[in-house]
């Protein structure tokens, strides 16, 4: 573009987004017309974050941002970003950006790199020039060499995870690490950490076969995970005594005497292990965090009733009866039951007033009274179970995430008071007036596939939405949401609609979503519901999931009369025949040119 444009542009761009700086912080996400970040640069900005912003040209020069973000941005290069007082950068999932193209050394301050998910061969040299950097995260992009690695002399946390061809060996010349992560690394053995004794977290989970002997000599370590390595003994845990967080889960542990030797434990995963007596536990007086999770051999869980210091108790995949046992735990704050279906009552819960996580999901519950005492609740999980009545939500007005999806739910009016909400499920709930949603505008997830819902209108007034689902229904009229910010997903509903209100993004992996149509020029106006229409066939539920498919469909235009339209939609349900009257009326002011445009 020449100078005059670019001023436009610049001008169009400030105007835009400088009401959207909070406290020295800009983000942008979804932005298709954003290309050039020059105007940026008048911004007395700290932090910036872009995300699926695909057009942007990577020039910007700064003295003010200390932190930058430039995620699913289909980057290339970062040669044009002279950022001087840089401190953190993340490049993360730009599939894009090669490496070895790339200098790092630029940003003299950087102090936290993450260069993660790639999914493509990668090769770096690190350099002494980088010597302050501290944290770096290289998961998930294919390399092989990290031998120039010990050049980062003051480097203290690493992440190598899902790079299934690295050599470790090199790791033992940094031995001033404290965290270190090597998830799903095919790796054999870890030997070469022997000499890391200033770890304090490491995550080796996802090597199976992986000899780990070799952790006794890591005495300082006080996060350990090691789920799926199918270790079958933990002795080697025992000179590990300042443990206060452990996980080795998923794995065929029978014995796990040991962890009586780890007396300052915290933490502890124990799901999927083979366990059958957890009175050893009783001796672990600092424990608040436990999981024992599918373990369907342990019969016994009375042993918890005496552990009243714990606040987060997960039992999913247990088949349990009863639960008696969790009336005397009155410090709990999360609680999982999931997939417990057979459980006979849930009142011992109505004594768990300091909970505010509570997840119950596929438990064969429906009578829900027991927890209207539990009015510190934030988030519930009640999905999939066999509510019909929800009037006992009344006091919990504190709840931000609420998923009540797969019940048989019809009112829902008693939400209406929940100002704090956030998220909120009600998918398959047959037949549920959505009607009362419409105050509650605080909303930023949505979810009402599959609801037999005809009539969005309730749903204009949310306009902090960010996730709307709506798929798998009948609804054929979409003009409510067509001003949502918001991605959308319409799988297997009716549509009218003009393709110009969206812009599918991630074309490439057939993504469900939609979004607000963005991709136009500085000071044209936003596009609204346009006398355009490019017409969808009524006569079948159309599948939205293949995005080709999707646009194939809009471009073969056919010439459907108003009477067609109202044709097809009386074979809906009566309860959409209501709304035939809307349509014709729409199409009723075009002729017929403008319809087939």
């Amino acid at each position: 573009m020449n100078q005059s444009e670019l001023d436009e542009y610049n001008s169009y761009m400030t105007q835009k987004f400088k009401n959207q700086i909070q406290n020295g912080e800009l983000k942008i996400q979804r932005s298709s017309n954003l290309t050039d970040l020059e105007f940026l640069q008048d911004f007395q900005i700290h932090k910036l974050q872009l995300s699926r912003c695909y057009n942007i040209i990577p020039k910007l020069t700064s003295s003010t941002i200390k932190e930058m973000t430039i995620q699913e941005s289909l980057l290339e290069n970062i040669d044009g970003f002279q950022l001087e007082n840089l401190e953190i950068l993340d490049l993360s999932n730009n599939n894009q950006l090669l490496f070895q193209n790339c200098s790092f050394e630029r940003f003299k301050q950087l102090k936290q790199l993450d260069i993660s998910n790639t999914y493509q061969p990668q090769h770096i040299n690190f350099t002494i020039k980088l010597a302050q950097l501290r944290i770096l995260n290289l998961s998930s992009i294919y390399i092989c060499d990290i031998s120039s690695l010990p050049n980062l002399i003051n480097l203290e946390e690493l992440d190598l995870s899902d790079n299934l061809c690295i050599d470790i060996e090199p790791l033992q010349h940094i031995q001033q690490l404290i965290k270190l992560k090597l998830l799903c690394c095919n790796l054999q053995s870890i030997k070469a950490l022997e000499l890391l004794t200033n770890l304090v977290e490491l995550d080796v989970s996802y090597n199976e076969n992986i000899d780990l002997t070799s952790l006794q000599y890591l005495v300082n370590l006080k996060n350990l995970k090691i789920l799926f390595t199918e270790t079958n003994n933990i002795d080697f845990l025992q000179p590990l005594n300042r443990l206060e967080e452990l996980d080795i889960s998923h794995n065929d542990i029978v014995d796990i005497n040991v962890l009586n030797q780890l007396g300052n434990l915290i933490s502890i995963d124990l799901s999927e292990i083979k366990v059958f007596n957890i009175e050893l536990l009783l001796q672990l007086d600092y424990l608040k965090e436990l999981d024992l999770s599918n373990n369907p051999n342990l019969e016994d869980f009375q042993p918890l009733q005496q552990m009243v210091q714990l606040q987060r108790l997960a039992l999913r995949f247990n088949n349990l009866h009863n639960v008696s046992f969790l009336s005397e735990l009155i410090n709990l704050e999360f609680l999982d039951l999931v997939s417990n279906n057979n459980l006979e009552s849930i009142s011992p819960l109505q004594n768990l007033v300091n909970i505010v996580n509570l997840r119950m999901k596929q438990c064969n519950v429906s009578d829900i009274s027991s927890l209207k005492t539990l009015v510190n609740l934030e988030v519930l999980d009640l999905s999939e179970n066999n509510i019909t009545n929800i009037q006992h939500f009344q006091n919990l007005v504190k709840l931000t995430d609420l998923n009540l999806s797969k019940n048989s739910i019809k009112d829902v009016s008693i939400l209406k008071q929940f100002k704090c909400l956030k998220k909120l499920c009600l998918s398959t709930n047959r037949g549920i007036d959505i009607t009362p949603l419409q105050y509650l505008t605080q909303l930023t997830e949505l979810s009402l596939n599959e609801c037999d819902l005809y009539d969005i209108s309730v749903l204009r007034p949310l306009i902090n939405l960010e996730y709307l689902d709506i798929s798998w229904n009948y609804i054929f009229y979409f003009y409510p949401i067509i001003d949502l910010d918001a991605d959308i997903s319409i799988e297997n509903n009716l549509i009218i609609e003009s393709s110009d209100y969206f812009t599918f993004f991630n074309v490439e992996d057939k993504t469900s979503y939609i979004s607000r149509y963005t991709n136009r020029q500085p000071n044209q106006k936003q596009i609204h519901f346009a006398w355009k229409m490019k017409i969808v066939d009524l006569s079948r539920q159309f599948v939205v999931r293949d995005v080709n498919t999707l646009r194939q469909n809009y471009l073969s235009k056919k010439q459907i009369s108003v009477e067609t339209i109202v044709s097809c939609i009386k074979k809906l349900q009566d309860k959409v025949i209501s709304l035939s009257n809307i349509v014709a009326q729409q199409f009723s002011q075009l002729n017929e040119q403008e319809v087939y445009q």
